[in-house]
């Protein structure tokens, strides 16, 4: 009975690893860099005394390659990997080699810090690629200025970085090598598992139906829509699935989101009700937790118990769509079928196109988002592109904190130079920028005190302390995008224990590295909220335009699709589309969010989100519908009722949705009264009520106050 317990116990955290992880991205990148770092640090164990360089400094050396190569070569098909990594040893020397030059020279050598910072924000416009390749130079750099590496030593250090390369390309292009077909189940895995927990939520919210379990669902319901963009950025992989697959799959789970947003619509409607029998709520609540445990069998049969005769037509009407949407999760929940090729009778499948693109296995950011506010004309001028305002930002900033990192300590200055190239890099508004800053700094206070304790205790055990390093690392990278605070900590520890090996730990140098940390941290912040900012409220007005302009496009494509002028536009992808303008739209509004929005469930960001989940949800209900129609319906305007909701979103009263036709010599046909036509226009008028309630519940650029309710979704 135990050994069970403990079964269940194991399955369960796994479970709940996979789902905050889609597509087990940041666990392969953690376990990988945590292998490459420790291989390539045992080979230059040996492989630094032969080349004549100390064995400590050839580790550390490796390790720099390693760790920045994983995140370099994650998510690369082999060869791309290969050639990516076969820049990173000149980079790698070039910044040596500076290092050399300007050595003896202090004035040279403390302002080639600041040219690199700005080298490095600079490069970061070429992607990842280029802001690695510029965090690597940086760090030979800084690695050579303070190790006085000598002429006679660049030829040693060569070797150790191609070596180091070449184990790292071993291991991540052989030996570690994550294969598009697993990145794709495991991503398929975690949005089963997040559309069980939103049925889990439900349950909770019928039990106990208060604001905290209404917030919830509304993030639960938000993190599907994570997952189903993952899960549709790595079917971009034709290794991960064919085009005909991709297709089929695309649709099904767009088929389940809407499911999921049914069960959950309905379940807030009976929530709602004063007077629902206590069987009836039994059973719904036991219907909806087998769901959530993934006992299929048992939610068909509690589902299809479910009778709403006696009832309210209000509360019959949600008992009917909660019983429907848990019988078709059922289904949808179950196992996946291999893939199937397309026969050759029928007609040639189209390349699959993506409706998002993934970077490095992740998506994108808010980089995007911010270059199209500045192009728009949302920022005051001087109208300098984002990438820029990123270099004047940094040349400026690392100046700064020069000036004020020397006075602190004349010989670790570079660890404030660092704090303020890493807040600066991989942010692209003045509140990403704060939200870095201050997790770095608190991060590095939190490490400095667990630095000085585990110092202290695994003195003397040198196994202990390459466990507590490996765990280090493996803590840094897996919660780089979710907390970066933990990375601060991690990296805090790993360097105090580091420098404990080098025999020059003590309490005073590792509070210095506090001390500078903040420094470098603040000055960042400081200067991307003073100089030449690029405010969230802009990003937030960009990406909702871009938004808008979506769904305007995907209205005007249901409307072709209808009157037989769009046979050749896929909706589904449009729809896709719109669901990551969405995304685009969370990140810009919840900037201390992180890039896996945690804290999404609170009441200000449910309320700017919720009209416009609505929004998606019944525009993809549109879209989906309108794919499924083989005929059309020439006479008669599906999406007539959008017009005006569409001009009032837009502002542009000259907006027009339909193609104007000669005048008809007959009166237009009426509404037909079977087929997809009513069920197209039912769901035109949803998607117009929903616009509707936006413009009444305000807008994402406005404060909308906490005691205002925003209408249900």
């Amino acid at each position: 009975m135990t050994s069970g317990w403990t079964g269940q116990r194991a399955r369960t955290t796994i479970d709940r690893l996979v789902a905050a992880d889609p597509g087990l991205t940041r666990w392969h990148l953690a376990w990988r860099a945590t292998l490459a770092v420790a291989c390539v640090a045992l080979a230059e164990h040996w492989i630094g005394p032969a080349v004549g360089l100390p064995s400590l400094v050839a580790m550390l050396l490796g390790g720099m390659i390693a760790m920045n190569g994983s995140f370099l070569l994650a998510g690369r098909p082999r060869v791309d990997a290969v050639i990516t990594a076969a820049g990173m040893p000149f980079v790698a020397f070039a910044g040596v080699l500076l290092a050399v030059v300007v050595g003896g020279h202090v004035l040279a050598s403390r302002l080639g810090f600041v040219v690199l910072t700005v080298v490095a924000v600079y490069v970061r416009r070429f992607g990842i690629r280029g802001l690695n390749y510029g965090l690597l130079g940086w760090f030979a750099y800084m690695f050579g200025t303070f190790s006085r590496v000598r002429p006679d030593q660049l030829l040693p250090l060569s070797l150790v970085f191609l070596a180091a390369v070449a184990i790292l390309v071993i291991l991540m292009a052989g030996v570690a090598y994550q294969r598009p077909r697993t990145r794709l189940s495991a991503a398929l895995r975690a949005f089963d598992l997040r559309v069980a927990a939103v049925a889990r939520t439900c349950a909770d919210l019928l039990a106990d139906p208060g604001p905290k379990n209404a917030r919830e669902l509304h993030a639960r319901r938000f993190y599907v829509l994570e997952a189903a963009l993952i899960a549709e950025g790595h079917l971009a992989s034709p290794a991960a699935a064919e085009q005909d697959h991709a297709y089929r799959l695309r649709s099904c789970l767009l088929a389940t989101e809407l499911a999921v947003e049914e069960l959950a619509t309905a379940t807030i409607a009976l929530a709602g009700s004063a007077g629902l029998p206590e069987p009836v709520r039994s059973a719904s609540t036991a219907t909806l937790r087998a769901l959530a445990a993934q006992d299929l069998d048992r939610a068909r049969e509690h589902a299809h118990e479910l009778d709403g005769r006696g009832l309210r037509q209000s509360d019959s009407l949600p008992l009917t769509s909660l019983a429907d949407a848990a019988d078709r999760l059922s289904d949808a929940l179950g196992p996946r079928t291999g893939l199937r090729h397309a026969t050759g009778d029928g007609p040639p499948t189209p390349a699959f196109e993506p409706g998002v693109q993934l970077i490095a296995g992740n998506l994108p950011g808010t980089l995007g988002t911010a270059a199209e506010a500045l192009e728009t004309g949302g920022v005051k001028r001087p109208r300098l592109s984002l990438n820029g305002r990123q270099c004047v930002q940094a040349g400026l900033a690392s100046v700064l904190t020069l000036l004020c990192a020397i006075p602190v300590s004349p010989v670790r200055f570079y660890w404030a130079m660092l704090a303020c190239l890493i807040v600066l890099t991989g942010t692209a508004t003045s509140g990403e920028t704060l939200v870095k800053g201050a997790h770095r700094v608190l991060g590095t206070a939190l490490g400095v005190v667990t630095a000085i304790a585990a110092v202290h205790l695994t003195r003397g055990h040198d196994t202990l302390v390459v466990m507590v390093m490996a765990v280090c690392v493996l803590l840094a990278v897996y919660f780089l995008r979710v907390a970066y605070g933990i990375l601060a900590f991690s990296i805090t520890t790993l360097m105090g224990l580091l420098y404990n090996a080098l025999g020059e730990f003590t309490d005073t140098l590792i509070l210095t590295r506090l001390e500078e940390t903040a420094v470098g941290a603040g000055v960042a912040a400081l200067i991307a909220v003073l100089i030449l900012p690029v405010h969230n409220r802009n990003t937030t007005a960009a990406a909702r335009d871009a938004f808008v302009r979506d769904l305007v496009s995907l209205v005007k494509e249901v409307r072709d699709r209808t009157a037989g002028r769009g046979c050749g536009t896929d909706l589904l992808m449009s729809a896709r589309r719109l669901d990551a303008r969405m995304h685009q739209l969370a990140l810009a509004t919840h900037p201390w969010g992180g890039a896996a929005l945690t804290g999404i469930d609170t009441a200000p960001v449910a309320r700017r989100l919720a009209s416009y989940s609505a929004i998606t949800v019944r525009a993809k209900a549109l879209a989906t519908a309108a794919a499924m129609e083989d005929s059309s319906v020439p006479d008669f305007d599906v999406v007539a009722p959008l017009t005006m909701p569409l001009r009032r979103l837009t502002g542009d009263y000259t907006l027009r949705i339909d193609t104007p036709y000669a005048p008809l010599r007959r009166p237009p046909a009426p509404l037909p009264h079977c087929g997809r036509a009513r069920t197209l226009r039912v769901l035109a008028d949803d998607l117009a009520g929903a616009m509707n309630g936006l413009r009444a519940g305000g807008d994402m650029t406005t404060w909308i106050p906490s005691r205002q309710a925003a209408p249900r979704p």
